[in-house]
């Protein structure tokens, strides 16, 4: 069964409540987020500025997700897509613009559609392994990319504008303990939901 027709089965076949038209409004979300991400450039900085919405999943409720890693995360990738690669594209060829764009693909592609398909009734273990292993990864060789990134565009930024510049200088020093903190938070989940004795595929945070 592809994304489209259980996504198309499960908003037929539910009930018309608040609760069935949140959880169809994510499931589309997800599967939306995780189609796009087979394309780069535009579509990847239009799916970055849309994950906005994921904060507001979180204040709404729809969503168990801490705010705190959630907005980290969230302003990250703006700053790279606008605050970066937009305004400096000279950054872009670099290997490092590639790397970032496979581990955030890799990384957004398996959480998006582990959430879908979780939100629809599909509980498949071999996402939720990949959903809470292949970060262990994905999120180093993601975090030094967009690092290296920065700090590739900072002789740009220092033409641009000396404040702007300092602004990135902070920012990089900001990295190491923001990618701790989602990294530690992620290590977390993994106990939870591959840990022995553990409901393994029944809860979506």
């Amino acid at each position: 069964m592809t994304l489209f027709h259980f996504v198309k089965y499960h908003i037929m076949s539910s009930h018309i409540s608040a609760d069935n038209i949140k959880t169809s409004y994510l499931i589309l979300y997800n599967v939306a987020s995780c189609a796009v991400y087979d394309r780069v450039g535009w579509p990847l900085m239009i799916v970055q500025t849309a994950a906005i919405l994921e904060l507001v999943h979180v204040i709404f409720g729809f969503v168990r997700s801490p705010i705190l890693t959630t907005a980290f995360q969230v302003a990250s990738r703006l700053f790279l897509v606008w605050g970066v690669v937009d305004i400096f594209p000279e950054v872009q060829p670099h290997w490092a613009f590639t790397t970032m764009t496979i581990a955030w693909l890799i990384t957004e592609i398996i959480r998006y559609s582990y959430y879908a398909f979780n939100l629809a009734g599909f509980h498949i273990h071999a996402l939720l392994w990949c959903r809470y292993t292949f970060f262990f990864i994905l999120y180093p060789l993601g975090a030094g990319s967009e690092s290296i990134l920065v700090y590739k565009s900072l002789p740009y930024s220092g033409q641009l504008n000396v404040i702007y510049y300092w602004i990135q200088v902070v920012i990089l020093f900001v990295y190491p303990p923001g990618f701790y903190m989602l990294y530690t938070h992620m290590i977390g989940q993994r106990k939870r939901y591959l840990g022995k004795g553990k409901d393994k595929a029944q809860k979506v945070d």
